[in-house]
């Protein structure tokens, strides 16, 4: 404490920025770590804080993901729908009718009872038709109508049989997975819906002789959802064209010759 000339008493300040004396009551070092090592302690636990928010948001939204997944699933569940106006879509637009099959993600037997086997018996059916432009007998129909469900049945075990020794190696499993199964049954049945219009329509058969070209087409189009290798693709379409084709008709030459 210090005394001024007219006798008053003059404090001292407790802290002086300005001098460095040892005087003060409370001096700051200058070195000193307190401040850095406090705010560092601070963004430590700052960053801590954020993971743990960032953790709950990511698995949040991983919540979010999978209940999007599961209306996603829902949804293709609701919306099948038949299968064969599916079949005809596929017959209009291949490109988006191929991809519909795979994004709907029938089993095979869905396709099986929803399109192959009531197509396949219809085709069979389609057999009497000749008792109206004809004067074959009832026991021909059904002998008739027999081979046909024969030649269509049959021949889809037939196609999956020879394609797994006919196809090349790195497209032979193809036709063992769902959508391989599928693809064969859909092709199968536009056959059978054009085996039906010829039975049906005798009289311009010569022109509906040549639907089955169009079968060819939808292989040649559909090919690509098997996910085949590109160095095999032009090979398996046009193996599966064989077979796809000319099972039935093979099989419908063998009951003949042997009955």
């Amino acid at each position: 404490m210090k005394m001024r000339e007219n006798g008053e008493r003059e404090l001292e300040p407790l802290y002086d920025v300005e001098s460095g004396g040892d005087d003060n009551l409370y001096t700051l070092p200058e070195d000193s770590e307190d401040f850095n090592i406090v705010g560092e302690d601070h963004s430590e636990e700052e960053d801590s804080l954020n993971m743990e928010y960032s953790l709950e948001e990511d698995e949040d939204n991983e919540y979010e993901e999978d209940d999007e997944n599961d209306e996603e699933e829902d949804e293709v569940k609701d919306t099948k729908g038949n299968v064969i106006s599916l079949m005809f879509k596929i017959l209009s637009t291949p490109v988006e009718g191929w991809k519909e099959l795979k994004r709907r993600r029938y089993t095979p037997e869905e396709v099986a009872s929803g399109c192959f086997y009531p197509l396949t018996a219809l085709a069979s059916l389609s057999e009497f038709a000749d008792k109206i432009y004809t004067t074959i007998s009832m026991g021909d129909c059904l002998m008739q109508a027999l081979y046909t469900f024969i030649s269509f049945f049959f021949g889809y075990f037939t196609i999956m049989l020879v394609g797994g020794l006919a196809l090349p190696s790195l497209s032979k499993e193809c036709l063992q997975k769902n959508i391989g199964k599928e693809f064969v049954m859909m092709n199968l049945s536009t056959l059978a819906l054009f085996y039906i219009a010829n039975k049906l329509l005798p009289m311009i058969d010569a022109a509906l002789f040549f639907l089955p070209i169009w079968t060819v087409y939808l292989i040649y189009k559909g090919v690509r959802i098997l996910r085949i290798p590109v160095v095999v693709e032009s090979r398996t379409k046009v193996i599966l064209v064989f077979l796809i084709i000319g099972m039935p008709i093979m099989w419908q030459w063998l009951l003949d010759l042997i009955f």
